[in-house]
């Protein structure tokens, strides 16, 4: 069974911060990485409006051959926000191929009529 240590001076538990351990690991490289992935998905976040994740796993294991010692390591995750998907309305044919035009549509032989490009040779109705 595991206990909390505590100090009997003073009654507070005494554990040592998670981040000092953090800091301690791979002098500070593992805090250092997580700090810019954590600006990296903020960022992100806030430009896409959609919500992304940052995971930070820590493992512990005992070492071989040495009883009294852990081997720690740590690795951090990211899942940046997925792109809007890119997308366009497409009508398909009698074969299965995809036109911009609906090819059940009639199709009207317009042309553009050689309009005055200053205004004030418009007519008012």
């Amino acid at each position: 069974m595991v206990t909390t240590p505590i100090d009997e001076d003073t009654g507070e538990i005494r554990v040592r911060p998670f981040a000092d351990v953090l800091a301690d690991l791979g002098r500070e490289k593992v805090v250092d990485e997580a700090g810019v992935q954590l600006q990296q998905l903020v960022n992100t976040v806030a430009e896409s409006g959609r919500k992304g994740r940052l995971v930070l796993t820590v493992e512990v294991a005992p070492m071989k051959g040495n009883s009294a010692a852990l081997m720690v390591h740590a690795k951090s995750d990211l899942k940046l926000p997925a792109a809007e998907p890119v997308g366009a309305v497409f009508f398909y044919d009698d074969d299965g191929n995809l036109l911009r035009d609906d090819p059940r549509q009639l199709k009207f032989n317009l042309r553009e009529l050689n309009a005055p490009s200053d205004p004030k040779d418009l007519k008012k109705a």
